[in-house]
């Protein structure tokens, strides 16, 4: 009878139960459940966040391997004190609170690493990294799955501000937004030792990061001398053989014309004294530059790279952007050219392969160089302008002869497939005679199929300092032609105080062939190369790829200088 009283009494409902609790074991059943489920969650988060510690994790000797790659990453140590651990990335804690459940899978997911540990898989440092491509490949596709959610705890695309962001970080970041990107879809690799690159084909591109990040410490018994590149450098610069350029003035190089080898014997002056005459006419005309319009552009130094690594998806992560979405190389780079210099002349790794391209860094040499550069026209002629403060780079006279030569390259309008996004970068390819792997001695810059014809070439021009050097009138097509231009080119160059000046002026139409002619109706695009210091060959700074147009305001495009009638 008690306990059907009892029953009775709990139809009342709870608050009857919580007024009359000696009376009511519902109440004690609800209290005994809160109680029981506090401790046993209690109990369980403790026990997940105790493991969740680095040291824990560290027990696993074996994980003491990506530990120590995480010390070296932003990710550890930054100018703002912040640092993660092991679980923040792997088992991501989440802010929203009904997704307790996600961590306690990704909790069971992060075991396995201690099974392998167990039952020997991963145990040695050698079988971590023969299992290490399948692990991260693990991770990626959960991370591709949870759109990334480990990193967005931290990281999220509407709290970014991308004017405090290098350029290609902010364009990269407003194009994963409007693709729908995930954030491991581009950061794969940037806590530990990165091995995405394998994905491209199975193998890791040749010199990779196995290659020296550091200076070498010794130099070939008898350095060979690059062959002189006088024409317009390649963006991305054609390459000698493999050496420091320590080379006596009167070392003998090869000929300037068309690929040419020189004889045995001849200097860099015997060279260069072959050079076209100058276009007649007298000195450029003199303008009013303070009403021109000008333009900071850095030139850096390439190294060894050429247009087939540029546009190599597992050599650089950029490769699917130029093409699928034309973008140009300028709109990610132009703000870091000059860490981008710096690194490869320092011979350090670049690019998502990790690929040094200077593996004898030049002594001395710095990684950029500030111009500025301006342009205008009259109506019936082109006038470029280049300023610049030269750094002291050497000792080392590769070119005794021209102190500085400046080249600049530019296609007909859309005429050469590529140059919208890469320049002159389009006449620089992997198996040019200086590059180090290089088949033909002989192989000067080209495009590839190209059509003088058709316009599908790169009108060349070039101003050499050398006393009685005249400027440089040519094309560059299937090969690279030194002369033969005739659209009245004149240059000058000069040296006031601690800076260059340089002024090309030239004939808007076309002389004749191998001359481009330049008509308000369309987009040109260039790129410029400065040998400094008396250097040649790779060893110059070269620019992004850029546009011009005449008296043609474009706005929205980074890259872009109007020429504006003067």
């Amino acid at each position: 009878m008690a306990d059907d009283a009892q029953k009775t009494e709990c139809k009342e409902g709870f608050f009857h139960c919580l007024l009359n609790p000696p009376k009511c074991s519902m109440l004690r059943m609800i209290v005994i459940g809160v109680l029981g489920g506090i401790l046993i969650w209690g109990g369980l988060n403790t026990g997940m966040e105790y493991t969740n510690r680095t040291e824990f994790c560290l027990s696993c000797h074996t994980m003491k391997t990506p530990y120590e790659e995480l010390k070296k990453t932003v990710h550890y140590s930054n100018r703002t004190g912040t640092s993660v651990g092991c679980s923040d990335c792997h088992v991501a804690s989440s802010k929203e609170p009904f997704d307790y459940a996600r961590k306690l899978t990704q909790k069971v997911f992060a075991s396995k690493d201690v099974i392998g540990e167990i039952l020997g898989t991963i145990d040695t440092p050698e079988k971590f990294e023969a299992h290490r491509l399948t692990m991260a490949k693990r991770v990626w596709a959960h991370m591709k799955e949870t759109d990334s959610k480990e990193c967005r705890n931290c990281h999220k695309f509407d709290k970014m501000d991308t004017t405090k962001q290098k350029d290609r970080s902010a364009v990269k970041h407003e194009g994963a937004v409007q693709d729908g990107k995930t954030c491991i879809d581009c950061h794969k690799g940037i806590a530990h030792k990165p091995v995405h690159h394998l994905l491209e084909g199975g193998q890791a591109p040749a010199g990779a990061a196995v290659a020296s990040t550091s200076p070498p410490t010794e130099q070939p018994a008898t350095p060979v001398a690059p062959k002189v590149e006088t024409a317009g450098a390649p963006p991305v610069g054609a390459t000698p053989p493999s050496t420091v350029p320590a080379i006596a003035a009167k070392t003998p190089v090869a000929a300037a014309d068309a690929g040419k080898p020189a004889a045995k014997g001849d200097a860099v002056e015997k060279a260069e004294a072959k050079s076209p005459p100058a276009a007649a006419g007298g000195s450029v005309k003199a303008m009013d530059w303070s009403k021109v319009p000008s333009r900071q552009i850095k030139v850096f130094y390439p190294g060894q790279a050429g247009l087939e690594w540029v546009m190599n998806k597992a050599d650089h992560s950029s490769a699917a952007d130029i093409i699928e979405k034309k973008r140009a190389c300028a709109k990610c780079h132009e703000g870091d050219a000059n860490e981008v210099g710096a690194a490869i002349v320092a011979g350090k790794p670049v690019g998502v392969s990790k690929t040094v391209m200077e593996p004898n860094p030049p002594p001395g040499k710095v990684g950029f160089i500030p111009v500025t550069f301006q342009t205008t026209h009259d109506g019936s002629k082109i006038y470029f302008r280049f300023e610049w403060v030269p750094p002291k780079n050497g000792n080392t006279k590769l070119d005794p002869k021209n102190e500085v030569k400046l080249a600049m390259m530019f296609d007909g309008g859309g005429t050469v497939e590529g140059s919208e996004q890469n320049g002159c970068w389009a006449t620089c390819h992997v198996d040019l005679r200086t590059m180090k792997d290089a088949k033909d001695d002989k192989k000067t810059k080209y495009i590839k199929d190209a059509d003088l014809a058709a316009g599908k070439f790169m009108d060349l021009i070039q101003y050499r300092s050398g006393k009685g050097q005249n400027p440089v009138d040519g094309w560059v097509d299937s090969e690279r032609h030194m002369d033969g231009g005739k659209s009245g080119l004149k240059a000058e160059g000069k040296k006031e105080g601690n800076k260059w000046i340089v002024t090309f002026e030239r004939a808007l139409a076309a002389g004749g062939k191998g001359d481009h002619a330049i008509a308000a109706d369309k987009v040109y695009n260039f790129g410029f190369a400065i040998h400094e210091d008396f250097t040649n060959a790779r060893f110059h700074y070269v620019s992004l790829g850029y546009q011009f147009g005449l008296d043609k305001p474009n706005p929205g495009v980074k890259n872009y200088i109007d020429v504006q009638k003067q």
